[in-house]
């Protein structure tokens, strides 16, 4: 309910100082009846009478047209992301759908007092764009039944023809508005036909991210009127309530109000002691407005908000039916809006604050609430200079009042305050002891207390908290009616903390009362027997009421920043969501996405360590992948098995727990069982496609720093996320290493071998070519039968791979070729890992045959960059010329590139093909 009467969808009739707000049954009524009606969002779009839909674009094909349209949306969503102008936003908007779709026009246009006018459009200028009214033509029908419609014929439709004779099709979509239908998304064509379903479907999303755009502005526009008026509220009460003129108070209050909210006439109206309304002050009003309307004629607005207490507001103010006594006199005087707030004096209405603009100006909730505040600001200033003219024969005390009281206003901490006053009573009243109540539901809770002499020194809080109605205190708390007891162990309602013995005490007793609720007492105590005077509980009773209003204040103040802040948290972190989740989206490699998961998260949630494990099932425990933090250390080196602690919990129902209390949750594994350390715990589970894959762990160090719920399910969102980036990046990773290896040896394929001696050549450092070409293994193969010969061919890779170095590469060039290039390798080394490679082929091939009939061995060619070719081609023929020497010259042997030079007729031949592994375990 708070949300709709923010919104404007629901009238409130009364706001208390609790934030209770009251309504009418009949206004309720109505609402609940608007609301059964189907939603708009619940409508499916349709198109004008008259007109068709369009089939797809002409030769050009809907995987095409998919990307554009999923390029284009993931530029708006991000330009909705990081909006700080709507107009420039919705213009970018406009601009992407044209280029990408070929649209002869796109404009946005914005609901106004009924009429659907152009805010920007891109492909003719915005101001020659007509304005619909709501249900008129397609834009207009579009607003007023919030569907979408498509019409492809718009000729009948004169306006258009006089600015774009050439448009026959054109689209509207609705756009939602935080209350309700904001505006319309508008797509033409130049034939019939040009738009279609799927431009439907397009212009619906973007319409949906404008809302969410529009719906930020709106949420930051508010979230800085608030800031706005809370500053200016704290100014303005910090300024009249430092006052004690009434004329100038009046005056100031009024000044303030016009330019708090840009008003362009006000007035004060202040009930007499004689029970007469006067306007001691008003700007912008007429005499003649002023002299007609001074006793606020019934009905009226102004006197309507004096019965009821209440802060009301009304548009068009002449003919609203609240009004009809001063229907003439409004008029005359031209106005148009007005806002009104009861100054309320002890509960009961003694004038009213009234502000006035000249054009309809809507009033949000907040600002009516604001307006309220103000008045009761005024108010209290009003009857604290009431009260300082009435007791001007105390002037000396009422000085020390009011500059105490001045200091408490500044103050925006309960317990400061309450000390405050413990302290600074002492200028207005001897006393020997004082105690400071706050009123909590139903208990008295001590905020402050203070004994200067022996008998009140050694008191505790626990000893001092008392229930309402319980002792004289909380009689005083119940009934909000200040105490003088001269003697306070004769009086049948006081009790003795257990423990103290009974002494001769008087006591005074005052309620801080703020709107007629005790939000606190204050309890004064001397040893001895008539020890206070009826004046010194008059002050206490004046002290206890500007200290009541501190305390508002303070309750007040501190409401408002908390609301604020929590604002302000939900839009960060939404905001901050939003980007972090591009950020680890933007990589497909594994590693690289943990480790921005850490760094963002440690910007999203404060933390003290962060840790990644993964679920290693086969070794049934976790292993660390990412840790972060103070305890790093312990948390790499730690293998947890998966039956253990919080995150073995998590790995086994797959949902997260937040721990506030790390040493109260058994579950919990500490690195030092006797030693643990106190702390909050968020764990949350990974998932992939089979389930949770790993466990993500914060921790937050110290008795009072455990995490809230919102950021416990701000983690979970995130982890979410998290979870899908590394699940495409775990998929591309797999994707990349298919496409880069050899299917049955494990070594990189052919492309990959023409890819990496591309660029060891545009790199331009030495590196060393070895070209090898198997002996006999056709007679093998056909002997043995493929399998074996697969077998064959997967031992003499790992045969490849263990001859050479660590920075030697193999691949599988052909059939039976194999190619291994050595990075910074010179002539004679490669020469010598050739040879190397030889020995280990011959000795797998000896092992695979049946008979040294049946063993294969390797013929080998070596060239050497520089030296052997400049470029790719040259350097692998060179190789390839060398392998046909040494394969011609008897086979098991290593050839140079050098000694193949001069034989012109080595003619290399063609890769032998691959052929398909022919065994499963292959």
């Amino acid at each position: 309910m708070r949300t709709w009467t923010d919104q404007g969808r629901l009238p409130v009739l009364r706001i208390n100082a609790r934030g209770d707000r009251r309504y009418r049954v009949a206004d309720l009524d109505t609402f609940l009846d608007d609301a059964r009606e189907v939603p708009r969002a619940a409508r499916s779009p349709r198109h004008a009478g008259l007109v068709g839909t369009r089939g797809e674009h002409a030769g050009v094909e809907r995987e095409g047209r998919r990307s554009r349209e999923l390029r284009v949306l993931g530029e708006i969503a991000q330009l909705t992301a990081r909006i700080t102008d709507l107009d420039t936003t919705l213009h970018r908007i406009c601009q992407l759908l044209r280029e990408a779709f070929d649209y002869r026009l796109v404009g946005v246009g914005q609901v106004v007092d009924g009429v659907v006018r152009a805010r920007v459009a891109h492909g003719v200028p915005v101001d020659r764009l007509p304005a619909a009214a709501v249900g008129d033509g397609i834009v207009g029908t579009a607003v007023a039944e919030g569907v979408a419609i498509l019409a492809t014929d718009v000729r009948r439709d004169r306006r258009y023809i006089e600015i774009l004779p050439e448009i026959e099709t054109e689209c509207a979509v609705p756009i939602e508005g935080p209350a309700g239908v904001w505006g319309c998304l508008l797509a033409a064509g130049t034939r019939r036909g040009a738009l279609g379903s799927d431009d439907v479907g397009l212009l619906e999303a973007v319409a949906h991210q404008i809302a969410a755009a529009i719906e930020t502005v709106d949420l930051m526009s508010r979230l800085e009127r608030q800031l706005e008026l809370a500053e200016a509220l704290r100014r303005v009460s910090a300024d009249i309530s430092s006052k004690l003129d009434l004329e100038v108070i009046l005056a100031e209050t009024l000044d303030q109000a016009l330019a708090l909210f840009g008003a362009d006439r006000a007035a004060i109206h202040r009930l007499r002691a004689d029970g007469e309304v006067e306007a001691p002050v008003a700007r912008g009003l007429s005499e003649r407005f002023l002299q007609r309307t001074a006793d606020l004629p019934s009905p009226s607005l102004p006197r309507l908000a004096m019965e009821t207490g209440e802060a009301l507001v009304a548009m068009d103010y002449a003919h609203d039916p609240r009004g009809a006594g001063v229907k003439e006199a409004v008029i005359e005087e031209g106005f148009e809006t007005i806002a009104v707030a009861p100054l309320l004096v002890e509960g009961r209405s003694r004038g009213v604050l009234a502000l006035c603009h000249d054009r309809r100006r809507p009033w949000s909730g907040h600002e009516l609430e604001a307006l309220k505040a103000l008045a009761a600001q005024a108010s209290i200033a009003i009857q604290n200079a009431a009260t300082y003219a009435q007791m001007a024969r105390w002037a000396a005390q009422l000085q020390s009042i009011q500059q105490l009281g001045v200091r408490l206003d500044r103050m925006s901490n309960v317990r400061d305050i309450g000390l405050a006053i413990a302290v600074e009573l002492q200028a207005l009243i001897d006393y020997h002891n004082v105690r400071v109540y706050r009123v909590i539901g139903d208990t008295c809770e001590p905020v402050a207390w203070r004994g200067n002499i022996g008998e009140y020194t050694d008191e505790v809080e626990d000893e001092l908290r008392l229930k309402v109605g319980e002792g004289i205190t909380g009689w005083v708390a119940e009934h909000g009616v200040a105490q003088y007891l001269p003697d306070a162990n004769a009086d049948d309602r006081a009790e003795t903390i257990v423990g103290t013995d009974l002494i001769d005490e008087s006591m005074l007793i005052a309620p801080m009362t703020f709107e007629q609720r005790v939000i606190g007492v204050i309890v004064l105590s001397k040893l001895g027997l008539h020890q206070f005077s009826s004046d010194d509980l008059r002050l206490l009773e004046i002290y206890a009421a500007m200290s009541a209003q501190a305390m508002a204040n303070a309750d007040a103040t501190e409401q408002l920043r908390t609301q604020s802040e929590t604002l302000e948290r939900q839009l960060r972190s939404q905001r901050e969501l939003v980007r972090l989740t591009e950020s680890i989206f933007a990589s497909l490699d594994p590693q690289v996405v943990l480790d921005e998961i850490a760094d963002r998260l440690e910007v999203l949630v404060p933390v003290d360590n962060i840790g990644i494990d993964k679920v290693d099932r086969v070794a049934g425990q976790f292993v660390p992948l990412v840790a972060r933090g103070v305890d790093e250390d312990a948390y790499r080196g730690r293998r947890l098995p998966l039956d253990e602690g919080v995150s073995g919990w998590v790995a086994e129902h797959g949902e997260g727990q937040l721990v506030l209390d790390e040493t109260a949750d058994p579950r919990v594994a500490h690195f030092d069982a006797d030693d643990p350390q106190a702390g909050s715990l968020i764990v949350v589970p990974l998932r992939g496609r089979e389930g949770v894959v790993g466990v993500l762990t914060l921790e937050r160090l110290g008795s009072s720093a455990a995490f809230t719920t919102d950021e416990f399910e701000l983690v979970l969102l995130f982890a979410a996320q998290a979870s899908i980036a590394m699940q495409n990046a775990e998929r591309h990773a797999v994707v990349v290493v298919q496409a880069q290896t050899d299917g049955l040896t494990g070594l990189f394929n052919h492309a990959t071998f023409t890819a990496d001696l591309a660029q060891a050549v545009a790199t331009g450092d030495r590196f060393g070519l070895i070209m090898l070409d198997l002996d006999d293994f056709k007679g093998f193969n056909d002997t043995l039968g493929h399998p074996t010969g697969d077998q064959l061919l997967q031992g003499i890779a790992r045969a490849l791979t263990s001859a050479g170095r660590d920075s030697d590469r193999a691949y599988r060039y052909g059939g039976d070729e194999f190619a291994i290039l050595l990075p910074g390798t010179d002539e004679a080394g490669a020469r010598a890992v050739a040879d190397r490679v030889r020995r280990a082929v011959r000795e797998e091939g000896g092992m695979r045959g049946a008979s040294a009939a049946l063993s294969v061995t390797c013929s080998t060619g070596v060239a050497a960059f520089p030296t052997d070719g400049s470029d790719a081609a040259a350097i692998l023929g060179a190789a390839d010329r060398a392998c046909f020497l040494a394969k011609r010259a008897g086979r098991d042997r290593v050839a140079m590139a050098s000694e193949a030079a001069d034989a012109a007729d080595l003619v290399p031949s063609a890769p032998t093909p691959i052929d398909v592994p022919s065994s499963p375990a292959a």
